[in-house]
């Protein structure tokens, strides 16, 4: 196992204005503007829309149905997605055949979108590579096998007197690219965004855009703050009642500059106007060092909540154009102390309503890195699944970029991923406390039950979980490369669990074994999702995420449970033992 600890300054990297806000804390969800697919001005002949695409990921085999919602296009004349858009956020949904090559255009900014399945090795042909003489790699291949959706998010700033910058770019979640200065071959983006199809076939799918300003949206008028000393850290307003007023005042800005030379252990409330220029919906976010809660017109706009420097708690809030009385508490607590209050409106860029002394830069923390050496790296954590955190999760990485996630106590195969393995910087950096393993590559999420159940018949329902009585996890063996295989007893019949990776870097086996008295109420869900499709025989596409291919000679069944589709097939347990074998491509 190696690992790789990566130093970052979290705190480096700031915007430049009052109170600077870290580049990397700014993953608050603005509101995008939809650009649905028959909007798109006057799309050229090669661009045509559908309402659903099933591409082989083998062959190209591209099959579309008549309709809307998608557009579907084909080498030829570029299709125009915006313009007058210098500085802008994009992000939208791609789809590529096998072998596809398109460019994404911001004016003379070239972004390369490619079909590079199981081909680790970043280079010029990489997604997500800025085209021109002087290539910028992305941080990593983070792209998904051609027939599959992939996020593509963009936020470049092109407008302005100095050079264009993309601050971000992430394809299906993973950062790829982050604060670059173009280069003055590619700078320049002049407002226009097109997509070129050079090669295959591309479909793009649930746009949406923010044309984004550095106009001020609202000020801070009135303000008063009042100072309590406390024995220890203070946790909630509820407290300042109870406490010794220290001191109490007008001042002209808002900012934690008021606590300098005051006791250590204090709360602080300040009142005053939020005043906001135009009617509309607002982000507004708070960010501290200790316990901080923020009420707007009376109402709570922010729960009380702790944060170290450099994380963000936001919310959105639809204001009338004018005063709004505001009250901000803020508690002193075990942290580094300092205070920042944020707004942005949908098109604007967050503004800092307090001075830069106010909000301290958080210390940078390194990011410890786990990569799998010549043999797998194995690793038992807590694993963050949905809004649940799973308690014994067995995470593997191996050395060809396919990874995957176990959750030991149900036998489920939470996630599998391909590029780079796992941050730990939750589990190794000082104490530890969450516990927290997450993948640094491509993701495919799966599901949280077990693919084995006994069911009288087809039509039962899936178990959501199993009980100690039905399931029990009985330990690990290694085999001979170094993955684990998991041992589990589901009532009377033993389970062995082995999942590898295959040896062409696209795909994961997962291959279970049962032993136990014949049986013939035994069922194995490959899959479940929204929508399963037959791409062909013996391959499924599952919500356009990821594929499942089993033998062509065997016949599971499709059926609907509870609004969602499972890809179901009986095990027939004869002479005491049974296999399913099955892959995960993506």
């Amino acid at each position: 196992m190696n690992s790789i600890l990566r130093w970052f300054g979290r705190g480096a990297a700031l915007l430049l204005l009052a109170g600077a806000l870290p580049v990397w804390a700014q993953s608050v969800d603005e509101s995008l503007t939809p650009l649905p697919t028959d909007r798109v001005p006057s799309p050229p002949a090669n661009w045509k829309p559908a309402a659903s695409i099933l591409v082989n990921p083998f062959k190209s085999d591209v099959k579309t149905k008549t309709g809307s919602g998608i557009l579907v296009g084909t080498a030829g004349q570029p299709l125009t997605l915006l313009t007058n858009a210098s500085d802008v956020r994009l992000v939208m949904d791609v789809l590529l055949s096998p072998g596809a090559e398109a460019t994404l255009s911001f004016g003379s900014t070239g972004i390369r979108l490619a079909d590079t399945w199981g081909k680790p090795d970043v280079n010029t042909a990489t997604s997500g590579a800025i085209e021109g003489s002087t290539a910028l790699l992305p941080l990593q291949n983070a792209g998904k096998a051609p027939g599959l959706w992939q996020q593509l998010e963009v936020q470049i700033q092109g407008g302005g007197k100095g050079p264009a910058t993309l601050e971000k770019m992430t394809l299906n979640g993973t950062l790829i690219q982050e604060s670059l200065v173009l280069p003055k071959t590619t700078g320049g983006t002049g407002g226009t965004v097109v997509l070129t199809v050079k090669t295959g076939t591309v479909a793009i799918r649930n746009i949406g855009y923010q044309l984004i300003t550095d106009r001020p949206v609202a000020k801070l008028a009135n303000i008063r703050y009042k100072l309590y000393e406390n024995r220890t850290e203070t946790t909630s307003p509820a407290e300042l009642p109870n406490l010794r007023l220290v001191k109490e005042d007008t001042v002209s800005a808002l900012t934690y500059e008021v606590a300098f030379g005051q006791p250590r252990w204090h709360g602080i409330v300040y009142t005053g106007d939020l005043v906001v220029d135009k009617t509309g919906p607002y982000t507004i976010a708070l960010q501290q060092g200790g316990f901080a809660s923020l009420q707007v017109d009376g109402k709570e706009i922010i729960a009380n909540k702790r944060l170290d420097l450099g994380y963000m708690n936001t919310a959105k809030v639809n204001l009338t154009a004018g005063k709004h009385p505001f009250t901000l508490f803020f508690g002193r607590s075990w942290p580094r102390p300092g205070l920042g209050f944020f707004i942005s409106a949908p098109d604007t860029k967050f503004q800092a309503l307090h001075p830069r002394a106010s909000l301290p830069e958080p210390d940078p923390v390194g990011e410890i890195a786990v990569e799998a050496g010549a043999k797998p790296a194995v690793i038992r954590s807590f694993v963050n699944f949905g809004a649940k955190k799973k308690t014994h999760c067995l995470s593997v990485g191996s050395p060809s970029g396919l990874n995957y996630t176990v959750d030991l106590n149900q036998g489920a195969l939470l996630q599998v991923w391909r590029g780079q393995f796992a941050d730990v910087t939750d589990m190794w950096y000082e104490r530890g406390e969450p516990q927290l393993l997450k993948p640094l590559g491509t993701v495919a999420v799966l599901s949280a039950q077990n693919p084995l159940a006994l069911m009288a018949n087809s039509s039962q329902y899936w178990p959501d979980s199993l009980s100690d009585n039905d399931f029990k996890y009985k330990g690990l063996s290694m085999d001979k490369q170094g993955y684990p295989i998991t041992h589990f007893q589901l009532r009377d019949l033993d389970i062995t669990d082995a999942v590898l990776p295959d040896g062409d870097g696209k795909s994961i086996t997962r291959t279970l074994t049962v032993k136990g008295p014949d049986n013939e109420t035994l069922y194995c869900r490959l899959a479940v999702g929204s929508t399963l499709e037959e791409v062909a025989k013996g391959l499924y596409a599952i919500d356009g995420k990821y594929f499942v291919r089993l033998d062509s000679k065997l016949k599971p069944t499709v059926r609907t449970s509870f609004g969602r589709q499972e890809l179901l097939m009986p095990v027939g347990v004869k002479g005491g033992s049974a296999t399913v074998q099955y892959s995960l491509l993506w």
